[in-house]
């Protein structure tokens, strides 16, 4: 009896081993599935303010030609499911917070080996943990600037707009002024590179202060001038 009792509790044991192994081969795969839910919702925010010139929220992403309607955004690490942080751009809750879990799953998680875009911050007040991304386009960065501004962008350019920037065509970004007079940028470089104007009266706008030092101002009759550190000033 005694044997036997030994052969099963070795059996047992056997087994239990196994299923811990098993158990932490799919904890593994799930974490490395959250890094990856997280980063496809990064490259699709960038992609959403690129294609529309707006801030989405999560419901905006899970669309076809994004996400897609279908994706799945819960979190078994977690009593809520993995969004966007509230009133916080380029942030999402941090996916690890149910007690007691092996602590590999969270070192795992936190590690960049499979991370792009996203980069996890975890602080002592699990409140304050986030998961951040970075936006890989500097026009994107332009584009969330703007609207982190209060602005708006419009996807058109016309001489009807007033006070709200739009994109044009040749892929610049032009900002229209209560009398529809226009200042027009690189979409990539924006306040950093040189800008055109539709009339010399925007050469007093308090637009052209946030221009960097050392950059052209081209008014539309052909009139080119420099951004100083106080003034813009006529070249030849």
């Amino acid at each position: 009896m005694k044997i036997l009792i030994t052969i099963l509790y070795l059996c047992l044991s056997f087994l239990n081993a196994k299923d811990t192994l098993y158990v932490q081969q799919q904890n593994v795969l799930y974490v490395q599935n959250l890094i990856e839910i997280e980063e496809k919702i990064a490259s699709n925010f960038e992609k959403y303010l690129l294609n529309e010139f707006k801030i989405p929220e999560m419901s905006d992403l899970k669309d076809d030609g994004y996400l897609g309607k279908n994706f799945n955004t819960t979190n078994k690490f977690s009593l809520e499911d993995i969004d966007f942080i509230s009133n916080e751009n380029l942030k999402i809750r941090y996916a690890i917070t149910k007690e007691n879990l092996p602590l590999y799953i969270n070192g795992l998680y936190k590690r960049d080996l499979y991370r792009d875009m996203t980069t996890a911050y975890e602080d002592s007040d699990s409140s304050k943990s986030y998961v951040s991304f970075e936006l890989k386009s500097k026009v994107a960065e332009n584009i969330l600037d703007i609207l982190e501004g209060g602005f708006t962008i419009e996807s058109e350019c016309s001489n009807s707009l007033k006070e709200t920037y739009c994109v044009t065509n040749l892929n610049t970004i032009r900002w229209y002024n209560a009398s529809s007079n226009w200042i027009e940028y690189n979409n990539e470089k924006f306040e950093d590179g040189d800008v055109t104007i539709s009339t010399s009266g925007l050469l007093t706008s308090s637009k052209l202060d946030d221009l960097s030092i050392g950059v052209f101002v081209f008014v539309n009759n052909g009139d080119k001038y420099l951004k100083t550190f106080s003034d813009v000033i006529k070249v030849n």
